[in-house]
């Protein structure tokens, strides 16, 4: 069976590549320690620590490296997870949560350290993260910067309503929170970076080689590809919303959301001034949000909203349509470039899914919402559970493999979104 080789759809940050390696196909039989299915974000953390922890690992990706959401969002490489710290403390208790919370935390720095020690070209890296309040409830935002400064050790720093607008000159927002430790880069520059830095020592990866069928013969796990196979004693599925039958289990257990990015040509420098004067990377505090920066040659980035379906020219007018909605004069002087769109994996509790089905059967997924951080600590956590019997990830056994409907989630998250709108409409 042949494969057709699929490319990197078409995003800004395709356009920024200096190098497009490809890897090769799988058509033999390997043998590795560890077999990885995925080769986003997950993926490749998951095979960087079991390298480094000795292990001789195999890497199988449907794609390119990095082809889904790790290579196409928005940049924003941020501490915690999609679930937000009060829920996360509602749910395990303080305690619990502070450690995972940590672990997102020390993610941010692993992630610069590698950026320094791979030599990875993925700048301009630009340290924080500006989130702006729609709504104008200063003592609320106060007291919700204090709780998480004191419970979670976070360093937020509030900002008025006067230093926000001087920054972002619309009247729509109020007050903000800015997160230095927080920062900005090109994702697909830095899963590429990956990608070389882990096949330098030794994992080799195969491109354009989907799993389609995982058995167990003796004492190993087999994952067979069209025209190859992988023999190894663990595998870890890191294969998100992309399971295509491999297992339900995994497959049923999350949901696709699907958002939307667009970039600009080069905007007049004034222009763009007179609108957004900041380096920050910025999001609001709605339910359905807003999330914008400025990039190389005075260019923008806006994302947002969450739909079933997508065409290129309907993605650039609704992210002009919401642009406008802030800054008007902006929206009228801004010319599309390229539009896209990608797909998160969400579970219903909004949390990383990792653990072990059987003995060697591990799973590393569901970083929808919040990846850069996360998944850097879940290929750590994943990979030293394989190599030195770390009983770490069993902490994320609260977040388990519930049902979400599969493929049909797609439709409930759409119902969600719209109860979302509805909520920042009805401010409720």
């Amino acid at each position: 069976m042949t494969v057709p080789v699929e490319d990197y759809i078409d995003n800004y940050y395709v356009r920024t590549l200096a190098e497009d390696t490809h890897y090769p196909t799988l058509t033999s039989t390997e043998e590795a320690d560890v077999c990885v299915i995925g080769g986003g974000l997950a993926g490749l953390n998951t095979a960087l620590g079991l390298i480094e922890r000795g292990k001789k690992v195999a890497l199988v990706e449907a794609h390119r490296v990095g082809w889904g959401a790790s290579g196409r969002n928005a940049g924003f490489v941020a501490k915690g997870y999609a679930a937000g710290e009060v829920s996360l403390a509602k749910k395990i208790g303080l305690e619990k949560a502070q450690k995972l919370v940590n672990l997102t935390k020390n993610a941010r720095k692993t992630i610069k350290k590698r950026i320094a020690d791979f030599n990875i070209d993925c700048g301009p890296v630009i340290d924080g993260v500006l989130t702006v309040s729609f709504r104008d409830r200063v003592e609320e935002l106060k007291r919700s910067i204090n709780e998480a400064n004191d419970n979670f050790g976070l360093g937020f720093e509030f900002w008025s309503r006067e230093q926000v607008r001087a920054v972002c000159k619309t009247d729509k927002y109020y007050d903000g929170v800015f997160a230095i430790n927080d920062f900005q880069f090109n994702p697909l520059r830095y899963v590429r970076g990956l990608g070389r830095a882990i096949a330098e020592r030794g994992c080799k990866i195969f491109e354009n080689s989907p799993a389609v069928k995982i058995e167990k013969e003796g004492a190993q796990w087999v994952v067979y590809t069209p025209q190859g196979k992988v023999k190894a004693k663990d595998i870890v599925l890191s294969c998100a919303i992309y399971m295509e039958g491999l297992d339900s289990r995994l497959e049923n257990a999350a949901f696709p959301v699907q958002t939307y990015l667009m970039s600009t040509k080069p905007v007049d420098p004034q222009i763009l001034k007179n609108a957004i004067d900041t380096p920050y990377a910025i999001y609001d505090t709605r339910f359905c949000s807003d999330y914008y920066r400025i990039l190389p040659g005075n260019r923008l980035l806006w994302g947002g909203r969450v739909g079933l379906w997508a065409h290129p020219n309907d993605i650039a007018k609704a992210m002009v349509e919401d642009m406008r909605k802030l800054y008007p004069e902006l929206a009228a002087n801004v010319e599309p470039e390229v539009a896209w769109s990608g797909k998160l994996c969400y579970a219903p509790h909004k949390m990383p899914q990792i653990g072990q089905i059987e003995p060697g059967y591990w799973y590393n997924t569901g970083y929808g919402g919040h990846g850069l951080c996360p998944t850097t600590a879940g290929g750590e956590i994943v990979a030293a559970a394989i190599a030195e019997g770390d009983q770490l990830y069993k902490e994320f056994a609260p977040f388990g493999l519930g049902y979400a409907g599969g493929k049909y989630g797609r439709y409930a998250a759409q119902m969600v979104y719209w109860w979302w709108k509805l909520r920042d409409i009805m401010d409720i």
